[in-house]
């Protein structure tokens, strides 16, 4: 059976803010139903749809150019699609464009790099001696974290980190086997305390050939 790929660059916002991952997968598998898009199912006594969300945002993050990738069974139109589906959304997701994608090209598990991250205060400002924390936490060889009951080294998952005025911006790694969170760095910076809007800006991609809006290394 043929099958083709898409790659749908698409905003997670507030509405589903506090939507975590799993949620979001159904919430994509409802919506593409509803807006007719032929999406294929993995063979077995229990088939699953194509779908593949790129990099799992934290929860209370939202996504300003997230990716999923599908396959269909017969070939859509990508800009008809992408208006089918944002006639379907619900609140806490927009589409931005659908690209078709060549055969044999690399799932988004191998190549989403980074995020790029922003955090500001909801009221007021960071502590005032943040530019010293985050110096002290460039500096640091090490920085022992616990996630899950399991320790690891949150320091090379910082790939930058620093203010721009009011903004905190970090980029993160995501690769599978380390993946940077901006709650966990907020918590290194001693600021987890500070009422904060995060959102992921764009992915860092190891592609050639990539959607516009994710940056591309």
């Amino acid at each position: 059976m043929t099958r083709l790929r898409y790659r749908i660059l698409f905003a997670k916002t507030e509405a589903m803010r506090w939507t975590g991952h799993l949620d979001l997968q159904r919430a994509w598998e409802r919506l593409l139903r509803r807006a007719g898009v032929p999406i294929a199912y993995s063979e077995g006594f229990h088939p699953h749809p194509k779908i593949q969300i790129g990099a799992a945002l934290p929860l209370g993050v939202t996504g300003e150019n997230e990716l999923v990738d599908i396959e269909t069974d017969r070939a859509c139109d990508p800009d008809s699609s992408a208006a089918r589906l944002n006639g379907h959304a619900p609140p806490g997701i927009r589409i931005l464009r659908i690209e078709e994608r060549a055969e044999g090209s690399p799932g988004l598990e191998k190549v989403i790099l980074a995020g790029e991250y922003a955090a500001a205060p909801l009221e007021g400002a960071w502590p005032a001696d943040l530019p010293r924390r985050i110096a002290d936490l460039l500096g640091s060889s090490e920085l022992s974290r616990e996630r899950r009951g399991k320790k690891y080294d949150l320091r090379p998952r910082i790939l930058s980190l620093g203010l721009d005025g009011n903004t905190l911006r970090m980029r993160l790694s995501l690769l599978p086997e380390a993946t940077g969170r901006p709650d966990e760095v907020l918590a290194a910076l001693g600021a987890d305390d500070v009422a904060a809007e995060i959102k992921r800006e764009r992915l860092v991609l190891r592609e050639t050939t990539p959607l516009r809006n994710p940056q591309v290394e």
